[in-house]
């Protein structure tokens, strides 16, 4: 999953249809502040051979928290973060903000 607010895009990673290889090539237009979830040790090998951002900015901000991302925090200590496979639903429940600048 890439947040990105520069080039004004989210992308939202389906299962099985080459999403980690579209994923791995959209890396490469992130910038410092944007979202980037991770993938497999192998495909991070990948972006990282071909020189593009690693996973970055993917804690979800305690402002943001709906009840299960404060439960997760006080009883296991973990924090939230949007992971590679989050919907788009989990996305616009965590990041209404974002999708309000990208509207704009």
């Amino acid at each position: 999953m890439i947040i990105c607010h520069e080039r004004r895009f989210i992308f939202v990673k389906s299962h099985k249809t080459a999403g980690t290889s579209v994923e791995i090539a959209l890396a490469g237009l992130c910038g410092a502040g944007d979202v980037i979830t991770k993938i497999s040790p192998q495909d991070e090998q990948t972006r990282r051979e071909l020189g593009f951002r690693g996973p970055q900015n993917d804690l979800i901000p305690m402002r943001r928290y709906a009840g299960p991302d404060w439960t997760r925090l006080l009883r296991h200590g973990q924090r939230a973060r949007f992971r590679n496979h989050s919907t788009a639903q989990q996305i616009s429940e965590h990041a209404t903000s974002i999708f309000d600048k990208m509207a704009a």
